[in-house]
Formats: structure tokens, sequence, C-alpha cells
């Protein structure tokens, strides 16, 4: 019997890990088509548009009107408003900074998270190689330097990538993780609704073929990603998230160099990689509790 258990125990995470994988592979070529949009939306506008038609695809597809109503709504909130500040935020840091280097950093919020999580001294060292890679990210060059508003706002994405794991995981202990994505999608949508999304509206009345696209972005950015990482969370750890998320910056430099064409200096790669190899690092090392003197816990 816990032969078995073990068995779907392995599987569930399995799935939970490559649903968290496709979801960033997804965010990011969104992303990354999002910002060729820029000029004719501008950040916030693509915000809106992602938002909104998120919050359609996803009360769709879970058919979540049949759990609709205030109560809901009111669970769901913090969630979507700070799904909503975080999309702002990292689209604001991308308008000006490069996609691999907004990732980077955005990805210090679930990555520090992971940190408060752990009770090992040995994290400490992975701990001081984030802010090493962040130190080669962020470095001023002979060349070039990066945008300090963009650095900023990516900052404030990376605060609330923090919370996103937090409230996602109080949310899914209250309802299903499809309700939960699309009503949280719609709390945010709802507030982006009138700043964001009319104004982007407006705009793509006179550019059907790209308002076309900005739906295909939020399919791409917001609706496959945020429902698979739901479903992630209802299996996986907020110390386990943090840790899988290390792929995240990754995935972000592949899809800025083959759909955007930017390229960053070697040691601001090499930045990038340290930050990810700082997430992937905390998953080697056992955790406290797996250790033989905890072993009667398992």
């Amino acid at each position: 019997m816990s032969t078995d258990h073990k068995q779907t125990t392995t599987k569930e995470r399995t799935t939970a890990v490559m649903q968290l994988l496709g979801g960033m592979i997804s965010l990011q070529f969104g992303s990354s088509a999002a910002k060729t949009m820029f000029p004719i939306f501008g950040a916030t506008g693509m915000v809106g548009l992602r938002a909104c038609f998120a919050a359609v695809i996803l009360v769709i597809f879970f058919r979540s009107w049949t759990i609709l109503s205030w109560k809901t709504l009111r669970m769901a909130m913090p969630y979507g408003l700070v799904t909503a500040l975080m999309n702002v935020f990292f689209y604001l840091a991308l308008q000006r900074i490069p996609l691999g280097m907004t990732v980077a950093i955005e990805f210090t919020g679930p990555l520090f998270l992971a940190f408060l999580h752990s009770q090992r001294l040995a994290d400490v060292g992975w701990l001081l190689l984030t802010v090493t890679g962040l130190v080669l990210l962020l470095r001023p060059s002979h060349t070039t330097s990066p945008d300090t508003l963009g650095v900023l706002f990516a900052l404030g994405a990376a605060t609330c990538w923090a919370f996103y794991v937090v409230f996602g995981k109080r949310l899914i202990g209250k309802m299903a993780p499809g309700h939960a994505c699309a009503l949280g999608q719609l709390c945010g949508g709802i507030s982006l609704f009138f700043p964001c999304f009319v104004p982007a509206l407006i705009t793509g009345s006179s550019h059907p073929s790209l308002l076309a696209l900005g739906f295909i972005v939020a399919l791409c950015s917001s609706a496959i990603p945020y429902a698979l990482e739901m479903r992630a969370m209802h299996t996986l750890s907020a110390r386990e998230l943090g840790i899988f998320y290390s792929l995240e910056p990754v995935c972000a430099v592949l899809a800025g160099v083959l759909i955007l064409h930017e390229h960053l200096e070697l040691l601001r790669f090499c930045g990038i990689l340290l930050v990810a190899a700082a997430s992937a690092g905390t998953v080697i090392m056992p955790e406290k509790k797996d250790r033989p003197t905890s072993s009667s816990h398992t």
C-alpha cells in the first residue's frame, strides 16, 4: 500500500513539474510577442489586453460562472490584484530592459520566498550566490548600464511574484485550482478594465490583426501558464515552486534571443545563470526534515 502511495505521489509531482515548465515556456514566448506590440498599445495597454482577454478565456474554459458570487470574488481579490500589479510592473520593466534581465530580477521574489521557508545553514551560500549573480547582472559596463527605472519596476514585479505564490497557495485551499485561476484573473481584469483595457481596445479597432495577436498573447502569457501554475500549486509547496522557477530566467533569455534578437553581455548572462543555479542548488541539498534524525516523520 505504501509503495502504491509513493508511486501515485511521484506521478502527481512529475505532472505538476511538467505543468510548471510548460507554463514557463508559454509565458516567456508570449511576453516576447507582447513586447513587439509595445509601439502600438504601450506596456500598460498590453497588460490590459492580456488580463481581460485571459479572464474571459479562463472563466469560459473552467465554467467558473457556476461559482461566481461576491463571496468568491472577495476570496480571489488579493490574488487577482497582486497578479495584475505584477504584470504591470513586469511590462513596464520589459519596456526598458531586456527580457532575460527582467525575468532574472523578477525571479528573486519567489527565490527569496524559498529561502525564507528553509531552515538550513547551507542556503546562506545559495543566497550569496544569488546576490553575486545580481551584481554581475546589474553592474554598469563601459558600453551599457541597466535602466534604473526598469530595474526598480522589475524589483516591484519580484515582490508581487512572491505574494502571488503566497496568495495563490492560500486561494487553492478554498476552491478548485481552475476556478481560483479564473476568478483571480477576473478580479485582475476588472481592476485594469478602464485604465488599461479600454484605451487599448480603442487603439486596436484600427489594427484588428494586432488585436487578434493580443488575444493570442493573452492565451500564451496568462490563460495557459496561470492555469498550469495553479494546478501545480495544488501539488507543490511554496519552497518547491521557488526552486523549479529557476528555469524561468533561462527560458526568458532564449525567448529574448530567438524572438526579440536581444543579446546580453557575457558577464550579465553569467549573472542570470548564477541566479538560476542558486535556486537549482536548493533542491539538490536535502531539506532538514529529510535528514536521518527526522526520518520518523517520513
